[in-house]
């Protein structure tokens, strides 16, 4: 996977901006706030459909101006195509690829895949389940577009099911129907977690040896809502799911929320036996965090055939020099999209390209 050449017009701080990609390391460069993420953000938003920085669309549009415009071409082991993405304040966006209308993001996740590591991400283990579970979900999501459209569809059952439950007299046939219908949905994204998950964890944990020398032992568990999934097809999963939402029917009733679903999940990591979170070093931590991000790498390559492209925001200046000296020697041969401030301790190899970022304003090196 590779992406040859952006174009932005009116995208965040850049009027009208072009950039060709080197095949290999792309390093922009230059001192805080001058629109470096921002490159970043266009390109992941050629991957989800959607920013990773931003809430709205109008957020992502210069300031003044109506619209937003994007290009992205980029190319696989099959073809190279042309994605478009315009943005407006107060209308969906509108998306194409090779000139064919993309009506929905599921149509366009999976087509343009990347790993995004940033300074965010190193809070991943001792933070909130929310960030843990919307990790993975992006994963899967590339991997399986069948699966970011039940994300979708679960998403809008809960929100339903959240309203009804706050009334004060919820209609009691509408919240049976509601949780059939979100027991069924969310068995295609808990049979997705149960299988990348462990995929995720047998990479992660031949990783951490790697890095530890062999001192620690990485375990990825899933907490799904449901108890231990491997194994279950997805009949099995809705049913035992469907039977869950019953037992704690009452519980949601009293507490006028949905307790009980894929959204409640959470993922817990462990060294050695002891759960990360309470017990590991910050160092620890972010090295486990670093390991996941690398595993993603792997995990892609494994699925597809091909490498995704790579995102490293501002984050070599996060590890300590062996970090940063581990997560060099494991992308070798792939594209990646690296931000920093100067470029020292950076190797400057063949296939890497400069580009100054000053001021709304990228320069080619």
């Amino acid at each position: 996977m590779r992406a040859n050449k952006l174009t932005l017009t009116d995208f965040r701080n850049y009027a009208s901006q072009s950039l060709e990609f080197s095949d290999g390391i792309n390093i922009l460069y230059g001192d805080n706030a001058q629109g470096k993420t921002n490159i970043l953000e266009a390109v992941y938003l050629f991957s989800m459909g959607k920013a990773n920085r931003a809430r709205k669309d109008a957020e992502l549009i210069r300031h003044g101006q109506s619209r937003a415009d994007l290009e992205l071409t980029f190319s696989d082991k099959e073809r190279e195509s042309v994605a478009n993405i315009s943005l407006f304040p107060n209308r969906r966006k509108v998306i194409q690829v090779n000139e064919i209308p993309v009506r929905k993001n599921s149509e366009l996740v999976g087509r343009f895949r990347v790993v995004y590591f940033g300074p965010e991400y190193l809070g991943l283990v001792k933070e909130g389940p929310k960030g843990r579970r919307r990790n993975i979900d992006i994963l899967i999501s590339q991997l399986r577009p069948r699966y970011f459209s039940s994300l979708g569809d679960m998403k809008k059952l809960v929100e339903s099911k959240n309203a009804l439950l706050k009334m004060e007299h919820p209609n009691q046939a509408m919240l049976d129907i509601l949780n059939e219908k979100l027991a069924s949905v969310s068995a295609e994204v808990i049979a997705g977690r149960t299988e990348y998950l462990g995929k995720i964890g047998v990479l992660a944990e031949e990783l951490q040896k790697e890095i530890s020398s062999g001192r620690e032992t990485l375990s990825i568990k899933y907490q799904s809502c449901i108890g231990e999934a491997t194994g279950l097809d997805k009949k099995e999963i809705t049913e035992r799911l469907y039977q869950k939402l019953m037992e704690h029917r009452g519980r949601e009733l009293a507490l006028h929320e949905s307790v009980v679903g894929p959204h409640r999940e959470d993922i817990i990591y462990e060294i050695n036996g002891m759960e990360a979170k309470a017990f590991a070093s910050q160092g620890q931590q972010k090295t486990i965090v670093l390991v996941q991000k690398l595993a993603e790498v792997g995990l892609m390559e494994q699925e597809t055939g091909e490498l995704p492209v790579l995102l490293l925001d501002d984050i070599m200046s996060e590890l300590d020099k062996t970090r940063r000296g581990f997560i060099l020697s494991r992308i070798r041969d792939m594209q990646i999209l690296i931000t920093c401030t100067d470029v020292d301790g950076f190797p400057l190899e063949k296939d890497t390209k400069l580009f100054r970022v000053e001021d709304g304003k990228v320069q080619a090196e």
